[in-house]
C-alpha cells in the first residue's frame, strides 16, 4: 500500500469513527431530553460553541489527511454569489413544501410524530439572540455538511457507489435528529437525499450548505410566530 493510500484509509478510518461518536451521542442526548430539560438555549451554550467549532476543525483536518483534491471534496466553487443565490431560493423553497408536508402529517397521524421541545429550546428570547442564533448556526450547519457531504460521500467515492453513500448517510443522518421525533428523523433523512444530490449536482459545498442554513433560519423564523402553538405542542408531548 503506497502511502497516500495509506492516509487515505487512516482518514477514512477516522471519519467512519467520528460518525459514530457523534451518532452514539446524539442517542444519549436524545435519553437524557426525555427527562432534563436545559433550562438555557443549548445552541448558545459556550461549552457547546466551543465543541461545533472544534469538531469544524476536526472534519477540515480529516479532510486535508485524506489527500483528496479539494475539487472532490466540493471546496471550490467557481461562482460564489451565484451558488449563494440558487442555496438560497432552494431552502425557501424547501422549507415551503417541508412546512406543508408537516403540517399534513401532523393531521394525519397525530402530534405524538413530532418534538418541538428542541426547536422551542433555541429560540432566540431577546432580539440580540437573533444574531447570536444566525451566528451559532454556521458552525453546526457547517459541521454537518463537512461530514455528512465532503467526508462521507466525497471522501468515500472510491469506495461505494455514489447511491449507497447517499442512502446511507441519510439514515445516519435521520437517526441523528432523534431529539425532533419520528417525523423529524423521517424529515431529516430525506433533506439530507436533497443536499447529497444538490452537492453530487453542482460539486461544490457552497450550495448545500447555504440551503440546509436557510432552512434552518426559516424554521426557527416561523416557529417563533407560533410560539403559543409550540407551547401548547410542547406540553402535550410532555404529557
Amino acid at each position: 500500500m503506497t502511502s497516500p493510500n495509506l492516509w487515505l484509509t487512516i482518514a477514512q478510518l477516522m471519519i467512519v469513527s467520528l460518525t459514530i461518536f457523534l451518532a452514539w451521542m446524539t442517542y444519549r442526548t436524545n435519553l437524557l431530553l426525555k427527562t432534563y430539560r436545559p433550562p438555557f438555549n443549548v445552541l448558545l451554550s459556550v461549552p457547546e460553541t466551543f465543541s461545533r467549532l472544534a469538531l469544524v476543525g476536526i472534519c477540515l483536518f480529516l479532510a486535508w489527511l485524506t489527500g483528496i483534491s479539494v475539487v472532490q471534496l466540493g471546496f471550490i466553487s467557481p461562482s460564489p454569489r451565484q451558488s449563494i443565490v440558487i442555496g438560497l431560493s432552494l431552502g425557501i423553497i424547501t422549507q415551503f413544501v417541508i412546512n406543508l408536508v408537516s403540517i399534513w402529517a401532523i393531521k394525519r397521524y397525530g402530534k405524538h410524530i413530532y418534538s418541538p421541545w428542541l426547536v422551542w429550546n433555541i429560540l432566540p428570547r431577546r432580539p440580540i439572540e437573533w444574531l447570536l442564533v444566525a451566528l451559532a448556526f454556521i458552525p453546526a450547519v457547517l459541521m454537518e455538511e463537512l461530514l455528512f457531504r465532503s467526508l462521507l460521500i466525497g471522501g468515500f467515492l472510491d469506495v461505494a457507489p455514489i447511491w449507497l453513500l447517499i442512502t446511507a448517510t441519510s439514515i445516519l443522518f435521520g437517526f441523528m435528529h432523534q431529539p425532533q421525533g419520528v417525523l423529524g428523523m423521517v424529515g431529516s433523512g430525506v433533506m439530507n437525499v436533497l443536499f447529497s444530490i444538490i452537492f453530487v449536482w453542482s460539486g461544490e459545498l457552497l450550495i448545500p450548505f447555504v440551503t440546509h442554513y436557510t432552512i434552518n433560519m426559516i424554521q426557527l423564523i416561523a416557529a417563533n410566530y407560533q410560539r403559543d402553538w409550540l407551547h401548547d405542542f410542547s406540553e402535550f408531548v410532555n404529557e
